[in-house]
């Protein structure tokens, strides 16, 4: 598991929770899943199988960073 955590300031790190749950359903429009988690809902988990095919992991990659560039 692997958790990315949204803020809307690295200096304050305030929670992004909206962006969060943003970004997990672009993801999934575009046929990456990922969950939205923490105590602020601003945690962005990916749970990623361990025999996934490195193609498969950088075309979801490509979606993870194109999800944060659209909202970026």
């Amino acid at each position: 598991m692997v958790g990315i955590e949204l803020v809307h300031d690295r200096r304050t790190k305030a929670p992004a929770k909206d962006a969060a749950k943003a970004m997990a359903r672009l993801a999934c429009e575009r046929g990456v899943l990922l969950l939205t988690a923490g105590t602020y809902g601003n945690i962005i988990r990916s749970l990623v199988p361990l025999v996934i095919s490195d193609a498969d992991l950088d075309e979801a990659l490509d979606v993870v960073e194109g999800t944060l560039e659209t909202l970026g």
